[in-house]
């Protein structure tokens, strides 16, 4: 095992199911950022101008649902790809220095409590609507959880506004 500075954390206990907790929220945020600002757009764009109908947010909330469970599926197959190639020490180094990332924290808290926000918020519109789907849900969710990482990133400290890790992180 490695030398650790934080002689009270001990990334040995658990490191692959830690990875993978970190590896599915990363997932879930990234299709959620992607979804929430780049294919709700282009759906409810293409609805209006070469549809000419209405925008139908059921339908935006579907296409960001399925993208946020895209890409939690794909970060599933990379991650799985990537944590065959790491050794038992490679883990332990990557958890421990997840564990002292306060950025990370601050990201993952936002976008956690975004999410059930988004999740509430979407209860409530759709209460009664019996054209409700599960993915509307999940669409609301994870319109929540992107608006979090918005409200990280413009409101983050200045001493961390540095170049993303992740990456480097990926594929090294």
């Amino acid at each position: 095992m490695p030398e650790f500075k934080d002689d009270r954390f001990d990334p040995s206990s658990a490191a692959c199911p830690k990875l993978w907790c970190h590896i599915t929220q990363k997932g879930v945020q990234g299709g959620a950022v992607l979804g929430t600002f780049a294919v709700a757009p282009v759906v409810g764009l293409y609805q209006h101008f070469i549809k000419k109908e209405k925008v139908d947010a059921l339908k935006i909330a579907e296409g960001v649902a399925l993208t946020t469970l895209g890409s939690l599926g794909l970060t599933f197959f990379v991650g799985s790809v990537k944590l065959l190639q790491m050794d038992r020490e490679g883990m332990e180094d990557r958890v421990y220095r997840l564990h002292h990332n306060t950025g990370q924290h601050r990201n993952d808290h936002l976008s956690q409590v975004g999410g059930a926000l988004g999740l509430a918020a979407a209860a409530y519109f759709l209460r009664g609507n019996s054209d409700a789907k599960p993915l509307h849900y999940i669409g609301g969710a994870s319109v929540g959880a992107a608006t979090g990482i918005l409200l990280h990133m413009l409101t983050r400290p200045q001493e961390t506004k540095s170049a993303n890790k992740m990456m480097h992180e990926l594929f090294n």
